[in-house]
């Protein structure tokens, strides 16, 4: 994404407010950012983009002050099959922006469960969270979460999160919680799940290390981070979403200095939809910027 050679800022960039969302499982500290004012707390998102996009993947903040149901998502393939032409599935990634200690995750089979044992399970409507990987993170770790893959984030923790824009989500348990917004989908998970999927911790975020790096890169979305301090022209992707982060031994989640995007400032947590095209970035010591757009 380096270029130095580009007229600088003949990318564009514009502030993108979120919008928040309530869920059950949310909390308080993404009320800050703003955005809809209809949402009501718990806040468990904060969105950056829509669903249905097609120039773009779609970021999430997630305040995860409680458990997410366990959960699984369709390949595109699966979702045209059962919800129609058009449809597509959702993969996903996470960065881990902040973590309470002991804070886990559960993200695929637990490799000491044969693939034949959790099947089993999921036919039966038997618990499967025990089967699944316990994956302990801290902040700065990154996941991928391919379509397939049971998974269920854990309280104390805030994500970054991309995706596919869609909502195809087939719950498999819901910790007991029993609502007509939240129903279950044995049926569709059992198609959709892929027993043989282990975890994928990609990488960990090196604040020490300032300059880029790409993340991520699949037939979905590419993530690159940019660590600070960083003062150089970029030249930056079609249809990208830039969020500004912040680490939380330096500066603290959701404090600290702005960082800059083709003179577009940005505090941390905020995001910015950005045209192709070189620009200026700016980015202090303690904060980096996350980039995700389409392949």
């Amino acid at each position: 994404m380096r270029n130095d050679d580009q007229t600088l800022n003949s990318a564009q960039a514009s502030l993108a407010p979120p919008r928040l969302v309530s869920r059950v499982w949310g909390g308080e500290r993404l009320t800050a950012l703003g955005g809809s004012a209809a949402a009501t707390p718990p806040i468990g998102e904060a969105w950056f983009g829509e669903i249905g996009s097609k120039n773009q993947p779609l970021v999430k903040l997630l305040d995860v002050a409680d458990r997410l149901s366990v959960q699984v998502h369709p390949t595109d393939a699966l979702a045209a099959e059962l919800h129609g032409a058009g449809s597509i599935g959702k993969r996903e990634a996470w960065v881990i922006l902040d973590a309470a200690p002991g804070a886990h995750l559960l993200l695929g089979r637990d490799p000491a469960v044969s693939a034949e044992q959790l099947q089993h399970a999921l036919e039966s409507g038997s618990d499967v969270a025990p089967l699944l990987a316990k994956i302990p993170v801290t902040a700065g770790d990154v996941l991928d979460v391919p379509p397939g893959t049971l998974h269920a984030l854990m309280p104390g923790l805030l994500v970054w999160e991309v995706q596919q824009p869609s909502d195809r989500t087939y719950r498999v348990s819901d910790w007991g919680r029993s609502s007509s917004e939240r129903p279950l989908h044995q049926a569709e998970a059992l198609r959709a799940v892929n027993t043989a999927a282990i975890a994928q911790r990609l990488t960990s975020l090196d604040w020490e290390a300032p300059g880029t790096r790409m993340f991520i890169a699949n037939d979905a979305f590419t993530v690159t981070v940019v660590v600070g301090p960083w003062s150089e022209p970029m030249q930056l992707p079609h249809g990208a979403i830039a969020t500004l982060i912040s680490s939380p031994s330096m500066s603290g989640v959701g404090s600290g200095a702005a960082g800059h995007v083709a003179g577009l400032a940005l505090e941390p947590l905020q995001s910015a939809r950005v045209a192709e095209g070189s620009a200026a970035i700016e980015i202090p010591r303690g904060a980096a910027l996350l980039f995700a757009s389409r392949p």
